[in-house]
C-alpha cells in the first residue's frame, strides 16, 4: 500500500521509500535532472537510460548527494552511442539519499529519457 508524502510524492510503504522516478524526459543538452529523495541514505542506486532514434553520442551520469545540494558522480558515467536502446546500470555501495541523472556531454542527433532509483 502506498501513501502520499512530502512534495506530493508517492511513498511505497513496503520499501519505505519512493519508487523510481523519471529524472530527464527527451533531453539532449547538458543539464541536471529532477532529484529523487530516497528518504534516508540508501546503499544502491540504479539508472536506466533510453535513447531515441538517431542518437550517436553523449554521456549521462548518475549523481548522488547526502544533502540534496552537493552532488557527486556514482559509478562511471555512461556513454550513449547507440540509437533506440535502453541501458541500466546498478551502482552498489553508493550511499546517497538523493539521486539524479545528469547529461554531462550533450546527446548528439537525438534525446535521452532517464529514470533513477534507490534501495538498500
Amino acid at each position: 500500500m502506498a501513501y502520499i508524502g512530502a512534495n506530493n510524492n508517492t511513498v511505497e510503504a513496503f520499501t519505505q521509500g519512493y519508487p523510481p522516478a523519471v529524472s530527464l524526459t527527451a533531453q539532449s543538452s547538458v543539464q541536471n535532472g529532477t532529484v529523487l529523495d530516497g528518504l534516508c541514505v540508501r546503499a544502491n542506486a540504479v539508472i536506466s537510460i533510453t535513447t531515441s532514434a538517431g542518437v550517436t553520442g553523449g554521456v549521462v551520469a548518475l549523481q548522488g548527494s547526502l544533502d540534496g545540494v552537493n552532488f557527486y558522480t556514482l559509478g562511471s558515467p555512461t556513454t550513449t552511442s547507440t540509437a533506440s536502446t535502453t541501458t541500466a546500470v546498478l551502482v552498489q555501495n553508493a550511499y546517497a539519499r538523493f539521486v539524479r541523472a545528469a547529461i554531462t556531454t550533450a546527446i548528439v542527433s537525438g534525446t535521452v529519457t532517464v529514470s533513477v532509483g534507490v534501495n538498500g
